[in-house]
């Protein structure tokens, strides 16, 4: 947004004789003070008046100090017109002397208001417009996870927010790097894109129902065996970064059980997607184990990896899926 062309400022001239208490105002000094040339004779009195009250005092000191010492000065302060609205001026003067004596002081006061009325709303205005754009690319964030994981705005949300709390990234700048992320990446990808085909046609048909109906999210299907010499948790389904808070729970509560015998089985079997999030789910959970006392080995299916054999210091084994769970 363009920086607004400032106002002309209004601009008055005073002088009064320090001696003698004599004043001279300009035109501009009247119509500043909201009054009418010569519609009063100026003294420091009528001056003073229109001081706000929390600004006299300075503002007079600063006054009478030129008068004794005739050192150029400049003060802010809030004028009070004839109305009694409020105006932002700033009081610039010096000294001057006649026969050696300091006899005068003259200066110019100048109206401030329009200036900073401007300044006020321009900065407004910037904040208003980076909110706007903030709440925006925060939507698209998003609309990336309820798209993606078949969830609610409340519920993609305090994903971003969590996200943000676990790294300490600002949630606007998660949201903008999640938002370009998908853009450079062209989408969530072709079984998405066919799927909201399919959505958006069925959307353009007659007898749609006006209120959506029920929808479920995907979850884990968890299952504990405590049975056995080592305390097993079996996990079936997606774990991704809408899921993965499941799977850090159902370990740490395995965890617990683990801590008896020293070592515990994470079965993925039958899981059907890892996500980067929970990758980094089992490394989290591999340090507090270790950090426990307790050994953790994860179960896959052969010829899977899921993108954590060996990259991540995990103990990883392989095992049929119909095969009983390996023991140590």
């Amino acid at each position: 947004m363009p920086t607004p062309h400032p106002r002309p400022a209004q601009v008055g001239r005073f002088e009064y004789t320090a001696s003698t208490g004599r004043w001279w105002w300009s035109d501009g000094m009247f119509q500043i003070h909201g009054m009418s040339p010569g519609d009063v004779v100026p003294t420091l009195a009528i001056m003073s008046r229109h001081i706000h009250p929390d600004d006299r005092g300075r503002v007079l000191d600063t006054l009478g100090q030129c008068g004794v010492d005739g050192k150029p000065f400049g003060c802010q302060y809030r004028l009070l017109d004839l109305s009694g609205a409020q105006r932002f001026v700033t009081l610039t003067g010096a000294g001057g002397s006649d026969d050696d004596a300091l006899r005068t002081v003259s200066g110019f006061l100048v109206d401030t208001t329009a200036a900073q009325r401007d300044a006020v709303a321009h900065q407004v205005n910037e904040e208003l417009t980076q909110a706007l754009r903030s709440h925006a690319v925060i939507d698209q964030a998003k609309g990336a996870f309820m798209l993606g994981y078949g969830i609610d705005g409340d519920a993609a949300f305090e994903l971003l927010r969590w996200g943000s709390q676990q790294r300490n990234v600002r949630l606007l700048t998660l949201a903008e790097r999640l938002v370009a992320a998908v853009e450079s990446g062209g989408g969530l990808g072709s079984d998405t894109r066919q799927r909201l085909d399919d959505f958006y046609f069925a959307s353009l048909q007659d007898g749609v129902p006006e209120q959506p109906v029920a929808r479920t999210t995907p979850g884990l299907d968890i299952t504990f065996d405590t049975s056995g010499d080592e305390p097993v948790v079996r996990v079936e389904g997606p774990v991704d970064l809408a899921t993965a808070h499941e799977l850090t729970a159902a370990v740490t509560q395995l965890m617990i059980k683990a801590r008896e015998v020293g070592a515990m089985v994470v079965d993925l079997r039958q899981v059907t997607h890892l996500g980067s999030v929970g990758v980094s789910a089992l490394s989290a959970a591999h340090r507090r184990s270790a950090a426990a006392g307790v050994k953790m080995r994860i179960v896959l299916s052969p010829g899977t990896s899921l993108g954590l054999a060996g990259a991540h210091g995990l103990d990883v084994v392989s095992a049929a899926a119909d095969q009983p769970t390996p023991s140590s």
